[in-house]
């Protein structure tokens, strides 16, 4: 098992390139979000300056979110606390996959999907 986890529209993170999560639509999505707060800045090598969100578990874990090249990466998704479940759940409301570093697939609550709509 890697140590982060993606939010792709791909199946797999290779494809990401193929069907991305745009930068803008991201930014707009995790402003929006209620469960995300902006902390912050990251420094990318070819990207850039962008805003870094994070996501606190119900146990007080963090996980930071950052976008790179069509994808959101989910850093600290491994620490104790954090459940793939609540992390497949935001991913799924992006319309995303959670996917981690090894192509190992994290499904969300069932009718997570449903709640939202």
């Amino acid at each position: 098992m890697g140590y982060e986890l993606h939010m792709t529209r791909a199946w797999d993170l290779m494809g990401s390139k193929e069907c991305p999560i745009t930068f803008e639509g991201w930014i707009a999505f995790a402003r929006d979000c209620p469960v995300l707060r902006e902390d912050g800045y990251l420094d990318l090598a070819g990207i850039g300056r962008q805003a870094l969100f994070t996501w606190i578990s119900p146990r007080g874990s963090t996980v930071g979110f950052h976008w790179r090249e069509g994808q959101v990466t989910a850093s600290g998704a491994h620490a104790p606390g954090i459940t793939r479940t609540a992390l497949a759940d935001l991913a799924g409301e992006l319309s995303a996959n959670l996917i981690g570093d090894d192509g190992e697939h994290y499904t969300g609550s069932p009718g997570a999907a449903e709640a939202e709509n």
